[in-house]
């Protein structure tokens, strides 16, 4: 058996160092001595080369027992940054996390999507901005991810599919011709999905059901984000439900068209407006809410008729839905299923706020931790 090289165990031995600070909390070297089996003089070395860095600081003095006080040590989680952006009709949406993925700063422009080379040009100016800012705090910047209302070609250069925004076959280049950061595109429900297993380690198998305006879906096994080869698992939306209605994709009967939150609103009515009136009792609502809570227990059945894992339910329309709504529409699930299927969680999503932005995000914070800790996050 061949030894491990020197340079090779140094290495080793900070990148454990950097995954247990990352993982646990702050820690003394005393703690990190027992935990991880290394020298204290190989533990101050280590530590000393990883401030240098940039990637742990000093933490809190702990109080003292009798003898000195003990120096904590942190992962400084802010050293790096990644940014996250959406192009929607209504604006530029940008996140800024860190590398726990929590959003360190945000910004709204209002610049209505258009696909021309002038527009890219702007929100690269604006994208630069924000991330000059970011930069003055003290965060690298890792890279920009862009949380495309489409779906991205397998190698991530291209919308193969963008009938929403009308962007079909525009480059990442194009996109982010302005922007002086490595770039990448992400389907925007393939972004909320990440987001979803970065909060919740315990997420195995699932499909996730975003109601939006314009709905999508992701699915997850074993623990990861399943695109297939053409990136385009989880396409829900497009699932022919009832044959009639056109949809945008030119085919009839998506389910999109019958799962929108668009088809409970009437006469410019609000989404939030519509809820309200409907837990007011309101019966023109509440008939409304049935059909539509209906269609989505019948798109979800479809669903489970091949994927049987968990379901999550996010999107706008998530945002809405009581207990009560989600065990009535667990109900629904279960009442068309053919096996009358009772043995499996039906849940919200997170519901986190900008969630397909920071999932997004997550793709350069992803690769970047498990490059410093060795290790997949």
């Amino acid at each position: 058996m061949k030894a491990v090289p020197t340079m090779a165990v140094k290495e080793l031995n900070k990148r454990a160092l950097t995954r247990y600070l990352y993982t646990n909390g702050p820690a003394t070297k005393q703690v990190l001595e027992r935990e991880l089996g290394l020298s204290l003089p190989t533990i101050t070395q280590n530590l000393r080369a990883l401030e240098q860095e940039g990637l742990v600081g000093k933490g809190e003095q702990l109080e003292s027992t009798g003898g000195r006080k003990a120096q904590t040590f942190v992962f400084e989680s802010r050293c790096k940054a990644a940014i996250g952006v959406t192009m929607r009709a209504n604006g530029l949406n940008l996140c800024a996390i860190d590398l726990h993925g929590h959003v360190i700063a945000r910004h709204h422009a209002a610049l209505p999507y258009r696909n021309t080379d002038a527009y890219y040009q702007k929100i690269g100016g604006v994208i630069n901005d924000f991330a000059a800012k970011i930069e003055r705090g003290g965060s690298g910047i890792l890279g920009v991810a862009f949380a495309i209302q489409g779906i991205v070609s397998a190698d991530g250069t291209t919308i193969s599919f963008g009938s929403i925004m009308g962007n079909t076959g525009v480059k990442l280049g194009t996109i982010a011709q302005n922007v002086r950061y490595p770039s990448i595109m992400i389907h925007d429900s393939d972004a909320s999905a990440m987001t979803e297993l970065w909060l919740d380690h315990a997420l195995s198998d699932a499909v996730c059901v975003y109601l939006e305006m314009r709905p999508g879906g992701a699915v997850i096994i074993n623990g990861q984000l399943y695109q297939g080869p053409n990136l385009r698992n989880g396409v829900i939306e497009h699932m022919t439900l009832v044959p009639g209605n056109k949809c945008y994709c030119g085919q009839y009967g998506c389910m999109d068209t019958y799962c929108s939150p668009e088809t409970l609103l009437e006469d410019g009515e609000s989404l939030s407006g519509f809820f309200s009136v409907l837990r007011q009792g309101e019966h023109g609502h509440r008939q409304r809410f049935d059909h539509w809570l209906a269609n989505v227990a019948q798109a979800v059945s479809n669903v489970r008729a091949l994927l049987a894992g968990d379901i999550i339910i996010g999107g706008e329309a998530a945002r809405y839905l009581g207990p009560d709504d989600i065990d009535h529409l667990k109900a629904l699930v279960e009442e068309k299923s053919a096996f009358h299927d009772t043995h499996f969680v039906l849940r919200k999503s997170l519901c986190v706020e900008d969630q397909n932005i920071i999932g997004a995000a997550l793709r350069f914070v992803q690769s970047y931790v498990a490059d410093i800790c060795n290790t997949e996050i």
